[in-house]
């Protein structure tokens, strides 16, 4: 029986008694409630990460072309693993597919996106949580970015931020944000930032090395991408090898690692279906990885979610489409000097275009912010 043919056996079965669901229902809901428990806890008792975990963190702010902006000034130093989470609550379901169950669907119903136009576009909403400077409440930040890659070799590629605004993470932390004031600003001393409530105007930074994306340093060119394995061997021998030079002689979770850019690759960059089906039915035997169920992601949008549980200081979830394959968001968690670090990407639009990028006024090259 192939893997089509199993997910469809699966999917097949006679449905359980009322009495069943009623318990399963019950066992879902005492399994999820502890970990989002821990997730908004303000006092967490995570252990430190390690100082091969916070280099991971500063890596992989560098994924996207241009690599600026991402998460605005205020994750300058915080986004952690993939990026993370928010605690999108997940949707009851009858019976939860396991996590090889979920990778192998998305694999077999993979579909193949446009591979034809001028620029590859990857459109996304970046999120963070993060405390108040008084500890009294926590805020939720967001970030439109758009990335404009070129196929051309020598073109120009962009990055287009906007701040979408911070807000009260909670109804409890608004409450506590109107005990305090209701303020429209926080100064963040010891980083030497403001952020403010409001919306931001848009900004645009450039790229005319030839290589704008990166994965764990290493340069995802056009041929690069062409040359990827298609099959889950090739492609757990290239990512340990990706991961490896990355990292030289510093320890590190290579399952971990694998599962995180692994399915960064079929995020982030224009790969195709055949690569992306590689990367799924890799993770669907990845060691560590966990079936979370049917959740909601942050863009409102229904899908499976699988995780992978680093330790006890660090979560990240991944969150897809099994009926097209397509990846909807990552999302993370980490503790870091006793602050609870959460953020998110979700991915609105992945595609080729022969359109042009509608650029902003404020304009500068990578590594100069235009702010």
């Amino acid at each position: 029986m192939d893997d089509l043919a199993q997910i469809r056996a699966l999917m097949s079965v006679r449905p359980p008694t009322p009495e069943v669901v009623a318990e399963g229902r019950a066992r879902l809901t005492a399994a999820f409630q502890e970990p989002l428990r821990e997730t908004v806890s303000r006092e967490p008792v995570l252990p430190e990460p390690t100082v091969g975990r916070i280099r991971r963190a500063i890596r992989a702010a560098r994924w996207t072309a241009l690599g600026a902006g991402l998460l605005g000034v205020a994750a300058t130093t915080a986004v952690v693993l993939s990026q993370g989470a928010p605690d999108p609550a997940p949707t009851r379901s009858v019976a939860t597919l396991s996590a090889k169950d979920v990778f192998l669907a998305a694999a077999n119903s993979t579909v193949k996106m446009p591979t034809t136009g001028k620029y590859w576009v990857r459109k996304a909403v970046n999120g963070r949580r993060l405390d108040s400077p008084d500890k009294r409440y926590r805020l939720v930040k967001t970030t439109a970015v758009e990335s404009w890659v070129p196929r051309a070799p020598g073109g120009r590629a962009w990055t287009i931020t906007q701040e979408q605004g911070i807000v009260p993470a909670t109804p409890e932390d608004e409450k506590a944000w109107r005990a305090a004031g209701s303020p429209r600003s926080w100064t963040y001393p010891d980083r030497k930032i403001t952020l403010h409530a409001e919306p931001g105007e848009r900004q645009a930074v450039w790229n005319d090395t030839g290589k704008p994306m990166t994965l764990l340093d290493t340069p995802m060119t056009p041929q690069a991408l062409k040359a990827l394995p298609t099959t889950p061997e090739g492609m757990r021998t290239y990512l340990e090898k990706v991961v490896a030079d990355g990292y030289g002689a510093e320890p590190v979770n290579m399952n971990a690692n694998v599962f995180q850019y692994g399915t960064q690759l079929v995020m982030d960059f224009p790969v195709s279906a055949e690569v992306r089906a590689a990367v799924y039915r890799m993770c669907a035997v990845l060691p560590g990885v966990k079936s979370l169920g049917t959740v909601t992601d942050p863009l409102g949008r229904t899908g499976q979610a699988v995780g992978f549980q680093e330790g006890a200081a660090a979560r990240t979830r991944f969150v897809l489409d099994t009926a097209t394959g397509r990846p909807l968001a990552s999302e993370s968690a980490n503790s870091y000097r006793g602050e609870l670090i959460e953020s998110y990407a979700a991915v609105s639009s992945l595609t080729w275009t022969d359109e042009e990028p509608d650029l902003p006024t404020k304009q500068s090259p990578q590594d100069r912010p235009a702010d």
